[in-house]
């Protein structure tokens, strides 16, 4: 997923892209937390993710 920051021309505030959905934020610092904390989120389940793939069982 393509993940951007479009900041506010004005100064104030920005935007977080996720794909083609977009998340509003006061300042960029917010922003950054948030993708920060969604890669921790991603990373965490892909872990889960992992460990769950042995073989899979057909019924």
């Amino acid at each position: 997923m393509k993940i951007t920051i479009e900041t506010n021309e004005q100064g104030s505030g920005c935007k977080v892209w996720l794909g083609e959905t977009g998340v509003s934020f006061l300042n960029l610092e917010d922003a950054q937390t948030y993708i920060a904390q969604l890669e921790e989120r991603i990373e965490a389940a892909s872990h889960t993710f992992a460990q769950d793939s042995g073989s899979p069982e057909v019924k």
